[in-house]
């Protein structure tokens, strides 16, 4: 029996692993498994968790040590709804401003959202019905695709609220107009407020 040689030896596993290596390139690739689509943003649910997390931010209250208890829960709540590079345009809270206030980023509009939370109590922020012959009381949300996906929605509103030092109150006819990505993240809110009236009691 003739024997192989070392050098034929070498020449057949050579040529076996560059033939298991053309088979597996040419081989059908076993489809893998697909990613599942993300759930179909609902406009009218982001309208509502947006206000329902906004009214919460006077949820909170100083205990007996003076500690203020529940105010980073309500703020975080709040901020869990945006993206890190959100861009919102926001009545100011500075009675020498003028016009609306732009900020960017979430650090910038964490100090927004405490700055609320610590002024404001009862809140009541809530989306404007409206009424056409048959149809009553229906909360509208107009809503668009944006370009770059996800989705544009803007809706009415009627905001109240009472400020914590002294318990004046307060509303306003407003519109909130929000642009989410397809995570469901806001990465620009304008809130629009019209001019506020004080409360009086009869």
């Amino acid at each position: 029996m003739r024997r192989l040689t070392p050098v034929i030896v070498i020449s057949i596993l050579i040529t076996s692993l560059a033939a298991f290596e053309l088979q597996a390139q040419t081989s059908p690739q076993t489809p893998t498994q697909a990613t599942p689509a993300k759930p179909a943003l609902d406009p009218q649910k982001l309208a509502e968790e947006w206000l329902s997390r906004l009214n919460a931010l006077g949820d909170w209250h100083l205990s007996v040590e003076g500690k203020e208890e529940g105010l980073v829960e309500v703020v975080n709540n709040m901020m869990e709804l945006y993206a890190p590079d959100v861009i919102a345009e926001v009545p100011p809270h500075d009675q020498d401003q003028i016009g609306p206030v732009m900020l960017r980023g979430t650090a910038n509009l964490r100090k927004w959202v405490e700055k609320i939370a610590t002024t404001q109590v009862k809140l009541l922020y809530i989306q404007k019905r409206q009424t056409v012959g048959s149809f009553e009381g229906q909360k509208l949300v107009y809503t668009t695709p944006l370009p770059w996906g996800g989705l544009g929605l803007s809706f009415q509103i009627i905001a109240a609220y009472s400020l914590r030092e002294n318990r004046r109150k307060f509303t306003a006819p407003g519109m909130v107009v929000l642009q989410v990505d397809a995570d469901g993240k806001i990465k620009r809110l304008r809130l629009f407020l019209a001019e506020t009236a004080e409360v009086e009691p009869l």
